[in-house]
Formats: C-alpha cells, structure tokens, sequence
C-alpha cells in the first residue's frame, strides 16, 4: 500500500500546467477521500458488512421491491457484480430475491427483517462515523468546507456536462 501511495503522490507532483496551490489541494482532497474509504470499510468490517453491501441495503431500505435489473442500474454496478453480492446478503438472510408476479424473466429483491435492522445498524455507524471526522471540525470549518465543497461539485458538474455537448 505505502508503495501505491508513493507513486500516486508522485505522478501528482508531475502534471505539468497545474500549479503547486491546485496540486496541494487536490492531494489533501484525494488523500481525504482516500482515509474516509479506510476508515468506512474498517467500520463495516467491525459489523461483517462490506461497503457495496451497505450502499446497496441503504438503497433497499428506500426501494424495497425493486428488480435487480433496476438495483444494479441504480448502483452503477454490473448484473453480475449485483447478483454475487445479493448471493452473499441472500445468504446472510438480509434479503429475499423472489420472482416478479407479472414477469417470470425479473427478480425482485426484498429486505428480511435482519436486513431492516442491519440497515439501522449501518445508519448508526454512519452517523458516528461523520461525528468522529466531519462533526470534530469547529462549525466555522464545517460551513467553509461545505461552501468549498459545493463550489468544486458545481464545477466537476460544468466539466461532466462540457463533456457530455455534442462538439460542432
């Protein structure tokens, strides 16, 4: 891993046309990024759940009923992908895939009790986990960093959609 982040800082310190201010930022960014996924999965590992197997429960508990053609569209995942995982939360009996009633050819996926409570347990560990990183700034950093953090999602939202017009 040290090695991983040793070559990532250093094809960072190489782009050239981005000057050192921009570089910083975008590292401790990255970096930031980089620790909340640490410190995530770590989190769920003290519940025997997997990050993919959290943000597809949080999605269940708001769709429940949904067909797993739908679950993967909306994860961003691939069916097969979707299917192994529902296969492992199956298994844990946090879910139920049962046949749609008016299309044999579609599954639908149900949360299990055990799946609304794991659900719950997840949500618990999301909160302390924003507490313990987000929450630990003065609310002075707090509102900067969300008023900076807006800004930059405007801006990656201008260049996604720069990317997405038709050139003439």
């Amino acid at each position: 891993m040290a090695h991983a982040d040793a070559a990532f800082k250093m094809a960072l310190t190489e782009l050239e046309g981005v000057d050192e201010l921009s570089m910083r930022v975008f590292r401790a960014f990255v970096n930031a990024l980089r620790l909340h996924r640490q410190l995530m999965i770590a989190a769920l590992a003290e519940i025997d759940t997997h990050p993919g197997q959290a943000f597809c429960l949080r999605f269940l508990a708001a769709n429940d009923d949904v067909t797993q053609r739908d679950l993967a569209d909306s994860l961003h995942l691939a069916p097969p992908t979707v299917s192994k995982m529902l296969q492992a939360m199956e298994k844990a009996g946090a879910i139920e895939r049962r046949p749609d009633e008016h299309d044999q050819r579609l599954t639908r996926v149900h949360l299990t009790t055990a799946g609304h409570e794991l659900e719950a347990e997840l949500r618990t560990v999301s909160a302390a986990q924003i507490n313990e990183t987000v929450g630990a700034l003065s609310e002075h950093d707090r509102r900067e960093l969300g008023r900076l953090l807006e800004a930059l999602s405007a801006n990656i939202t201008t260049a996604l959609a720069a990317r997405k017009r038709p050139s003439a």
